[in-house]
């Protein structure tokens, strides 16, 4: 009689506690304005005039940016989907912290019409896309399984190092003020599709 009193019990309870426990299963959204360590978020939000800094975390869908977020800076810290990034004021900063680890990027990885760019030590499942950004722009030591892209930048300086890429390499139409490093980038011997498998 005990046994099925339990399990009375627990089947009465099952209707409220399931959306509970399945609620945490899945890892909540975020709308990013401050910083976050050693976090799992599913989906990133960033907001107009926000400052967004997460480190060290795993977001298991995308990121994206809203109106005009001041700062954008995202490093050691595995996104499972895209990562586009528009409209940022003063900073992007997407990569590896001192450039030490190699964090993911499960789709494409987009930067426009931002200022003060640095994306470093990336691994993208397929595009690599940095357009009409100013200020500085460094793009330096990424893999990219399918295309590397920097178009239509007006900067200060331009840095395009150490790449590789599975698709096509194009770094044209840009303009900058003290220096353009473009070296060291090389096509992969392998197809997009090997590329992902690794």
């Amino acid at each position: 009689m005990k046994q099925l009193g339990v399990i009375l019990l627990i089947g009465a309870l099952a209707p409220v506690l399931g959306p509970a426990l399945s609620a945490q299963a899945s890892p909540p959204d975020l709308v990013c304005d401050g910083s976050y360590h050693h976090r799992t978020f599913r989906h990133v939000v960033i907001p107009d005039d926000a400052r967004c800094v997460i480190t060290r975390s795993r977001i298991t869908g995308n990121v994206r940016t809203t109106g005009a977020p001041r700062v954008v800076s995202i490093t050691d810290t595995n996104v499972g989907r895209n990562i586009h990034v528009r409209n940022v004021v003063e900073r992007v900063t997407i990569g590896a912290a001192g450039c030490r680890v190699d964090p993911v990027a499960g789709r494409n990885l987009m930067v426009r019409n931002s200022r003060n760019v640095a994306i470093c030590e990336m691994s993208i499942a397929n595009n690599l896309v940095v357009r009409d950004n100013r200020g500085t722009l460094m793009v330096r030591d990424n893999k990219a399984c399918n295309n590397l892209r920097v178009v239509d930048n007006h900067l200060r300086s331009l840095r395009v190092l150490r790449n590789s890429y599975a698709g096509n390499f194009s770094v044209d139409r840009n303009s900058w003020v003290d220096r353009r490093i473009v070296k060291g980038n090389v096509k992969l011997r392998k197809n997009p599709a090997a590329c992902r498998r690794g």
